[in-house]
């Protein structure tokens, strides 16, 4: 039966990507929550396994529906693709890995994970803004690719909750059977960031057909929110609040609905009400507040802070770096007195533990471009306010950013990459727009 249904995904999956690329999409960014359904027993579910090792669903998939949508794409005439900053930094962050193969420590490790970097994480970025480059009503793709979003994420926050009630031995951290809680929270708040934006800007209503607004409503929210809350998981949450926080700095200028602050108001207090009455609120404070508890091994906080610690102790030890994926193996033969975590968990110390000093510098021209296009939507943020699926993608982008400073690694940073292409396209749309105004 696993196998009939591994194949059904599979099969599944590629006629997608023929019919809409823009679900399919949507499917990749989160193989790791599809490719775990063919193996789910529904009637006794078991946590604590993770299928890692699925190459057809989890490699050959993907790269397949990358290449069918290049090859939708350059079938067509005339092919617009618009090169700036951001891929000049995918390309030399591509570039910049190889290199430091050469220098790597275990060279077949760091091959193996460069691989996987330029052929099922680099293509969220070039596949997708090749695809958004060339589609006839870019934001009627965009409003279809997020509606994907918001209705796989319903769908397994459901299909979650029921499996996690029957499980007989529930796994503490709520999560869809054989996948990490972290990604399967971080997919549930990104569906949630869509729905508030859809409210934060009712203009955006008016591309969703009837059906499509039925789904974003209050109650799917709550579905998701609900399950959010049962994975416990504090990253994504982080990064969530933060991109909003950072939204209401950047777009200080506008004056939000007083009847949407209310609604948030209401919504808020509800939501503290449903939190106390249904969850084991000490549990949950105890792992989002009490981050350092007295058993440090406990606590992925505290593993966290000795991981930032581990990641400068290689930049010292290694001025040129470590390479990628061998940063475990490397600070195991350290024999250090804590528990060493497989990656950095964070951007900027993974970039610099595995490419030492250049690592140093490519993150300080990525500190750049960061504060150059904070510069350009805060210069232009009345206009960009007015277009709301430009926002959308901005907050989105934000969010991912966020994520890549808690967990993931640089071939796992999909959302990021995609968001980033995303917001490529509509910026280049943004700007063409404002100079023909100007003529």
């Amino acid at each position: 039966m696993e196998i009939a249904l591994v194949y059904i995904v599979f099969l599944g999956v590629i006629f997608i990507t023929f019919y809409k690329p823009e679900i399919s999409l949507s499917i990749l960014l989160n193989i790791n929550i599809f490719r775990a359904i063919p193996y789910v027993d529904y009637q006794n579910p078991r946590y604590g396994y993770y299928n890692e090792n699925d190459v057809l669903l989890g490699a050959t998939l993907p790269l397949l529906c990358f290449i069918i949508i290049i090859i939708k794409v350059l079938i067509k005439k005339k092919i617009k693709y618009k090169i700036d900053k951001l891929d000049v930094f995918m390309v030399l962050l591509s570039l910049i890995m190889l290199v430091s193969v050469l220098a790597s420590p275990r060279k077949l490790i760091s091959f193996n994970y460069t691989v996987v970097f330029l052929f099922l994480a680099a293509p969220f970025f070039f596949v997708t803004k090749l695809y958004f480059s060339n589609v006839k009503d870019k934001d009627k793709s965009l409003i279809i690719f997020i509606t994907s979003i918001v209705f796989f994420a319903t769908f397994f926050s459901i299909e979650s909750l029921y499996l996690h009630s029957i499980a007989q031995y529930p796994y503490e951290r709520m999560t869809f059977p054989g996948v990490y809680p972290i990604p399967f929270c971080l997919f549930l708040c990104l569906a949630i960031i869509i729905i508030i934006v859809y409210y934060i800007r009712p203009q955006i209503k008016t591309d969703f057909s009837k059906k499509a607004k039925r789904l974003f409503s209050l109650a799917t929210m709550a579905i998701i929110a609900y399950a959010i809350i049962k994975t416990n998981t504090r990253g994504p949450v982080f990064a969530m609040i933060l991109s909003f926080v950072l939204v209401l700095t950047i777009f200080f200028r506008i004056k939000f609905n007083l009847k949407i602050i209310l609604a948030s108001f209401f919504a808020l207090i509800a939501g503290l009400t449903t939190l106390f009455t249904l969850f084991d609120v000490n549990e949950i404070a105890t792992r989002f507040i009490n981050l350092m508890p007295k058993n440090k091994e406990a606590d992925s906080f505290a593993s966290r802070i000795d991981t930032y610690i581990d990641s400068l102790r290689i930049f010292i030890n290694k001025p040129f770096g470590i390479s990628v994926g061998t940063f475990k193996e490397y600070l195991t033969g350290l024999n250090l007195n804590h528990r060493v975590d497989p990656y950095a968990h964070n951007l900027f110390l993974e970039l610099i533990s595995s490419f030492g000093v250049f690592g140093l510098l490519f993150s300080l021209l990525l500190i750049f471009l960061c504060l150059n296009e904070y510069n350009f939507i805060v210069k232009n943020q009345n206009k960009i306010f007015s277009k709301p699926h430009f926002f959308l993608i901005i907050v989105i982008m934000l969010f991912f950013f966020f994520e890549t400073q808690f967990s993931f690694t640089l071939n796992t940073h999909k959302g990021w990459y995609l968001s980033m292409a995303l917001y490529s396209v509509y910026k280049w749309d943004f700007i063409k727009q404002q100079q023909s105004n100007e003529t």
